[in-house]
C-alpha cells in the first residue's frame, strides 16, 4: 500500500511540477504528512530538525515532542532516496538538518544514516545541509564531500562546504509583515543578499514574517530561500508570481 501511495505521489509530482525551487518547508515535520505535503506542492527545500537520542535522530521541535516512530530515516531519508531513484524529484533539490543536539552527538549519526545512499546524492547533486549545532567552521573540510553546512555571516568557512548561508532577519530590524517593509529595513537585507551572492552563496532568512506582503519582500530583495509553515499559501503564492 505505501509503495502504491508513493507511486501515485511521484506521478502528481512529475505532472504538477512547477519552478518552486525557493519554497523551503520551515518546521516541515509539524504537518501531517511531513516530507510528502511539501513535496507534492513542488517545495525546493525542506527542514527537519533533529535530536540524537541513544543512537537515534529523531525528529521534533523539542524533546517532549520526541517519539521512536519520528525518526529522520523513515521521515525523510528513506522517501527521498526513492524519489531521487525514480527520477521524480522535480523542483526538490535540498534537505536542511537542524541539528538540536550537539554537533559531536548528532553529525556521526547524519553521515552513517545518509552514506548507504552518497552515490544518489552525489549523482543527482542533491544538497544536504547541517544547519543548528554544527562543528567549527575550520572542521566542516573533514565531512564528506556530499555534506554541506549552513553558514552565518560572522563566520569564516571553507567556502566549497558552505554553499547556503542563513541569518535572522531580526538581525537586521523588525517587521511583522502588516503593510509594506520599512524601506531602511528593506535597503539593510538588499546589501546583505547581494553581499552573500557575491560571494557564490545562496541565502536564506529566518524569523521572516509568513504572509504574502513578506513573500513579496523576500523576492523583491532576492533571497534564494523563502520559509514558511503555511506551505499551500506559499507555494500558490509562487505560482502566482510567475504567471504575471
Amino acid at each position: 500500500m505505501k509503495k502504491i501511495a508513493l507511486f501515485c505521489l511521484l506521478s502528481f509530482a512529475l505532472q504538477a511540477q512547477s519552478t518552486l525551487s525557493k519554497a523551503h518547508a520551515h518546521n516541515d515535520y509539524e504537518h501531517e504528512r511531513p516530507f510528502f505535503e511539501a513535496f507534492q506542492l513542488g517545495f525546493g527545500s525542506i527542514e527537519a530538525d533533529v535530536y540524537a537520542v541513544n543512537g537515534q535522530l529523531l525528529v521534533g521541535h523539542e524533546r517532549n515532542q520526541l517519539s521512536l516512530n519520528r525518526n529522520l530515516k523513515d521521515l525523510y531519508i528513506d522517501p527521498i532516496i526513492r524519489v531521487l531513484k525514480a527520477n521524480k524529484e522535480g523542483d526538490f533539490h535540498q534537505l536542511l538538518i537542524d541539528s538540536k543536539t550537539s554537533s559531536d552527538s548528532t553529525l556521526p549519526l547524519i553521515i552513517a544514516a545518509l552514506k548507504p545512499h552518497a552515490e544518489i546524492i552525489k549523482q543527482k547533486g542533491f544538497r544536504i545541509v547541517i544547519s543548528g549545532n554544527r562543528p567549527k567552521p575550520s572542521q566542516y573540510i573533514e565531512s564528506p564531500a556530499w555534506i554541506t553546512f549552513d553558514g552565518r555571516s560572522n563566520e569564516r568557512f571553507p567556502t566549497s562546504k558552505v554553499l547556503l548561508e542563513s541569518e535572522s532577519m531580526l538581525k537586521f530590524g523588525f517587521w511583522a509583515g502588516q503593510g509594506p517593509i520599512p524601506a531602511a529595513l528593506k535597503e539593510k537585507l538588499k546589501n546583505y543578499v547581494d553581499q552573500v551572492h557575491a560571494n557564490g552563496r545562496k541565502v536564506r532568512l529566518w524569523a521572516t514574517p509568513d504572509s504574502l506582503l513578506g513573500y513579496q519582500a523576500l523576492l523583491d530583495i532576492g533571497v534564494d530561500y523563502i520559509g514558511t509553515d503555511k506551505l499551500s499559501l506559499l507555494a500558490d503564492y509562487l505560482k502566482f508570481s510567475e504567471s504575471k
